[in-house]
Formats: structure tokens, C-alpha cells, sequence
């Protein structure tokens, strides 16, 4: 019995250090979730009232770099709905485009024009056989730990007043 006192008392400051290295890994591992946030909203035309189907996001990392790079991308669903699940922490230019078979059918028809997000610009173009409306909104911040909702009107302005 004396010798296993005895061995538990040397052995005790190694177990010690395992189980304070164990729980800070563990601590690191969970602190690694709170560097991410989610995003989520809705893509919508103010002048029709209707969602924008299909329309590509694209969250643009302003700090891209050679060794870094966190542009991601999804879709609207039917209802103009997206969601960005695990997103870095940082400033992102989103990019919002949809497709029209027609040029009157796209939102905008003006040659500049904005949405009613600050710092936004639009774009119309031919692309093959149909038109694309693209948005961009420059630096919009994605802070860790967050849930974020956000919906956008792709209806366009004029960027010199209405």
C-alpha cells in the first residue's frame, strides 16, 4: 500500500499537467466557434414587392491576400432567402447578382445608379443571352460570435437623388 501512495505522489504533477493541457484545449476549441458568425436575410425588389430568386451572393474578403482569403459565396432560395453559416471575422464587399431574360425586366435601367444601402453601386450588363444586375456594397463588417440578419432591397436609385 506504501508504494502506491508513493508512486501516486510522483506520478501526481504529471497527471496534473495533462488534465490543465486537456482543459485548455478544450477551452481553444470552443473558443474557436466564437471566431465565426453566421449571416442570413433576404433578397428583395421594393418596387415589385417580390423576392429575388436565385440571385448570387458573394461576400468579398477586402483583406485578400495571397495567404488569405475568406470570399464566400451562396444562393437566394425562391423566396429570396440565403444564409452564410461559419463566416471569418472581417470587412466584406457583397456582391448580389441576378439574371433576366429581358433588359426591362432587370430593377435598374439607369446607367448609375445605387440601392438604398450606403456605399452601393449598380451594375447592368449583357451576359449571353440575358441581362445581370449586379450590386455591390462595400465594407460590411462581420464581427465573431454573431448572428446576423440583414435583408436587401435590389431595387435601384439614382445616385444623384431621386
Amino acid at each position: 500500500m506504501e508504494m502506491t501512495r508513493s508512486t501516486l505522489r510522483r506520478a501526481l504533477p504529471g497527471l496534473v499537467l495533462v488534465l490543465v493541457a486537456l482543459a485548455g484545449a478544450i477551452q481553444l476549441q470552443s473558443g474557436n466557434k466564437e471566431k465565426f458568425a453566421s449571416f442570413r436575410g433576404r433578397v428583395y425588389r421594393s418596387d415589385t414587392n417580390q423576392p429575388v430568386a436565385n440571385a448570387l451572393l458573394v461576400l468579398l474578403d477586402e483583406k485578400k491576400s495571397d495567404t488569405s482569403d475568406n470570399t464566400v459565396q451562396t444562393r437566394t432560395d425562391d423566396q429570396g432567402n440565403f444564409v452564410f453559416e461559419k463566416l471569418a471575422e472581417g470587412k466584406y464587399t457583397i456582391s448580389i447578382r441576378a439574371w433576366y431574360k429581358n433588359q426591362d425586366d432587370a430593377p435598374c435601367q439607369l446607367l448609375m445608379a445605387r440601392t438604398k444601402d450606403k456605399d452601393s453601386s449598380v451594375v447592368v450588363a449583357r451576359d449571353k443571352e440575358q441581362f445581370v444586375q449586379q450590386v455591390f456594397i462595400k465594407g460590411f463588417s462581420i464581427k465573431a460570435g454573431k448572428e446576423i440578419t440583414r435583408d436587401f432591397d435590389f431595387t435601384c436609385q439614382s445616385m444623384f437623388g431621386k
